[in-house]
């Protein structure tokens, strides 16, 4: 349990209640300025509607230093992270590393024929492809075929396999909206994921009334291309289009690209453990090893288990350190690997890679921790569902469990710094408060939220959790919870 001073305030007496709970000496002191100009800021129209829960404390001193409704129940959106990467640092460690393998079913000839399948095996690791080049020097599906061609494997007389049966077979959280579902944020959840298991389709104009030429990020031979999309001129009406059709691998794209425009259009992959070892297969030919067979999947209760244990290791892909993946799903806020993550936890912890045993883990450490958490609700790893309920009290509890680890610092580290990276990279970014505030941003339809550390211009270290749900003016929300960390980071 904190050990925060504990006053639950409304908001009308939340002043004067905070102003009688200080030492005298501090009454005329720069706290009563910060409260006055928040006690303002809250008046605003688009503002005053919004549904506010805060608290803000000093660890050092054990005082609290703002409270509108701290054990009130809100949305919290993405700042629910901060829960699961920090479950996942005290039960799984920071450098804990996913692990990605090659097998085969068959037997291994000496000339290096495998009579039989090679089988990708996924274990949760959301940058097996990096696109944006900051963990790997080359994708794992690189690395695993110049393993299997320095194994000395020439031939391969049967399938391709990739395997996600690590992690169950629902592909979203509970509580995502059907709106979700089609957008990149709710990205199907896989164990053998690929590119955030996002299509990429480039369309690239050529000559006027000429087809347009077509290209996919990442690079993959899985998909058939029908290409109807022509090359229009600057001016041109833009009705380019690519969409997948269901069920299958065939993508159609259509309509006109103007030229001097590409245009790019993602598409989420239905089958994205068919797309590994489509990849995989695709680099093995690069190196001239022959694929007698084709692609196929493995997905869970598949394959038993005595038949797993006769497969032979041919190849692996070790991960950088989880703290490294950590930091992309709190500094970008990546839902997918999120989810990913608490599946993780689950398969590792339980035996059983599913949301229902990644959160049974969640809730243990909290217990552990001492984290009173009678009145939330968890239902995912991300924050998408709009079942999760979590109270600023709490939120600010964990923050401070935190503080006190030996992981502290790595943990920290991985949160969006104001005005230079991650989702507040454009936020806080004046020179007085660039810096100063390390915190997971959370945003929701209604729902605006940023939690985490401030360092003030005096020294001292803050812990705050700021919520609004209900929230129809979100601008203006978002930058009166701006303005309130100003204020504690240049006046307290």
């Amino acid at each position: 349990m904190s050990t925060f001073l504990r006053k639950p305030l409304t908001v009308l007496a939340l002043f004067t209640l905070l102003l009688s709970s200080l030492p005298l000496d501090a009454q005329a002191g720069p706290l009563e300025t910060i409260q006055a100009k928040i006690t303002q800021a809250m008046k605003r129209p688009g503002v005053s509607s919004a549904h506010w829960g805060i608290q803000i404390l000093d660890p050092s001193a054990r005082q609290v230093l703002l409270e509108i409704n701290p054990d009130q129940t809100f949305l919290p959106a993405s700042v629910l992270k901060v829960i699961t990467t920090s479950a996942a640092l005290e039960k799984l460690g920071p450098d804990y590393r996913y692990r990605t393998g090659v097998y085969t079913s068959g037997i291994v000839e000496p000339d290096g024929t495998v009579e039989g399948d090679l089988i990708l095996v996924g274990r949760g690791d959301p940058n097996l492809t990096d696109p944006n080049g900051e963990l790997l020097e080359k994708s794992a599906f690189v690395e695993l075929a110049e393993k299997i061609e320095e194994a000395g494997i020439k031939v391969i007389q049967g399938n391709i396999i990739g395997d996600d049966s690590y992690f169950d077979e629902q592909r979203s959280g509970k509580g995502w909206t059907a709106r979700d579902l089609r957008s990149a944020y709710g990205a199907p959840i896989n164990a053998l994921s690929v590119n955030n298991n996002i299509l990429w389709v480039h369309v690239r104009p050529t000559k006027y009334k000429k087809a347009a030429r077509v290209g996919l990020e990442p690079n993959t031979s899985y998909f058939q291309i029908r290409n109807q999309a022509v090359t229009g001129t600057r001016r041109s009406k833009r009705t380019v289009n690519a969409r997948l059709i269901k069920g299958t691998n065939r993508i159609v794209v259509s309509g006109t690209v103007r030229s001097n425009q590409t245009h790019s259009q993602y598409i989420l992959l239905e089958k994205p453990a068919e797309v590994a070892a489509d990849m995989l297969k695709q680099e093995l030919q690069k190196r001239g090893i022959k694929v007698h067979g084709g692609i196929s999947t493995y997905h869970r209760g598949d394959v038993s288990g005595e038949e797993r244990a006769e497969w032979q290791l041919i190849a692996e892909h070790v991960s950088p350190p989880l703290i490294r993946a950590l930091e992309i799903i709190n500094k970008r806020s990546q839902n997918l690997h999120a989810e990913m993550l608490l599946r993780t936890l689950g398969a590792e912890i339980k035996g059983n890679g599913t949301d229902e045993a990644g959160l049974q883990v969640v809730k243990e450490f909290l217990v552990e921790a001492g984290i009173d958490s009678e009145k939330i609700k968890l239902n995912d790893g991300c924050g998408l569902s709009r079942d999760n309920l979590l109270t600023p009290r709490f939120q600010t509890s964990l923050l401070e469990f935190l503080l006190k680890q030996p992981y502290f610092e790595l943990f920290l580290n991985t949160l969006a710094v104001s005005g230079t990276d991650g989702t507040l990279k454009n936020r806080l970014a004046s020179s007085h408060l660039k810096g100063s505030i390390y915190a997971k941003t959370g945003t929701l339809n209604g729902v605006t939220t940023l939690s985490g550390y401030m360092t003030t211009k005096s020294g001292k270290n803050l812990v705050f959790s700021i919520f609004a749900n209900r929230v129809n003016a979100t601008a203006r929300v978002k930058k009166t919870i701006d303005e309130i960390c100003s204020l504690f980071v240049n006046l307290y």
